[in-house]
């Protein structure tokens, strides 16, 4: 058991030991001189995002049940009305996400000036926020260093298309961030230095975990040497692979893949497929190397 806690505990350490980023972001408003347009709108802009190549995955359902649950936990009357205007501004909000550009752009509804008066406080805005309905497009990059070349392409095509739609009047909030590869490239190599460290490290003692364990069963019965290399790469790729947990809203951790065992008919595995099957090939290289060099000792004695 303790050793499972060791193995825990050290994966931990992926949390601190990355270079970490901010993620950039423009925002763009496009006012109206009256709430009645900003529908038409918004569902012109949702369609240039769908032939982009945008798939609409909505509101954020997961901050709605919890602001829905607060507040029928809640008895004060002035915190229930702070958390109707969350649950409002939800209602307001959608998400649209590009995974091949790594762009999500989210639009907001401020055709109730009420709401956009409470949420919308820029201090370090490029240009003054307005009285006017509008509506709210933030545009994030999900990478270190600004926008990339294909973001900032994106976005020039947004705001071109923005401008063609009757009586919007588009002003930017915050610019796109400029492109910095150096930095970009910089912040990639450090992570993947420490990364391929951290995940030696995950596979390594898992391995010697499990793996011990089954040599151990092995032994006690009589088993041809290719057969106990069979099991040494079957179980040692299955359960000990390295794969990628949520251990909090902000951070993920790694751990073996015997703790993804509970996840099996579920979307985890779509969804960490770019992270798993790599590492599930390194994995499977690795024990057949480990396999031929130790059970043929094993066999020797």
């Amino acid at each position: 058991m303790y050793r499972i806690v060791f193995i825990s505990l050290l994966s931990l350490h992926l949390i601190s030991c990355v270079q970490s980023y901010i993620v950039p972001r423009a925002t763009v408003h496009i006012d109206f001189p009256h709430p009645n347009n900003i529908s038409e709108a918004k569902s012109k802009v949702e369609t240039f995002l769908i032939s982009r190549g945008f798939v609409d995955i909505g509101m954020d359902e997961e901050m709605l049940k919890l602001y829905k649950w607060s507040k029928s936990n809640e008895k004060s009357k002035s915190v229930n009305g702070l958390q109707d205007i969350q649950i409002n501004r939800i209602y307001r909000t959608s998400t649209y996400k590009n995974k091949t550009l790594n762009i999500d752009v989210r639009i907001i509804d401020y055709s109730d000036i009420t709401i956009k008066k409470r949420f919308v406080n820029y201090s370090n805005s490029e240009s003054e926020v307005t009285d006017l309905p509008s509506l709210e497009l933030n545009i994030y990059n999900y990478r270190p260093s600004g926008f990339s070349v294909q973001a900032h392409e994106f976005y020039h095509a947004l705001i071109s298309y923005v401008n063609s739609i009757n009586n919007a009047n588009p002003h930017v909030i915050f610019s796109p961030p400029e492109t910095n590869q150096s930095e970009y490239y910089q912040v990639k190599i450090v992570n993947l230095i420490l990364f391929a460290f951290w995940w030696g490290v995950t596979y390594s003692v898992s391995l010697y975990l499990f793996t011990t364990i089954v040599m151990k069963l092995a032994s006690r019965v009589k088993l041809t040497t290719k057969f106990k290399r069979l099991l040494f790469i079957i179980f040692g790729t299955s359960l000990c692979t390295p794969l990628p947990f949520p251990f909090s809203i902000f951070s993920i951790i790694s751990l073996p893949s015997i703790f993804a065992i509970p996840a099996i008919g579920s979307d985890y595995f779509s969804t960490v497929q770019a992270y798993a099957i790599p590492s599930f090939i390194v994995s499977f290289i690795l024990c057949v190397l480990i396999s031929i060099i130790r059970i043929k000792k094993i066999s020797e004695i």
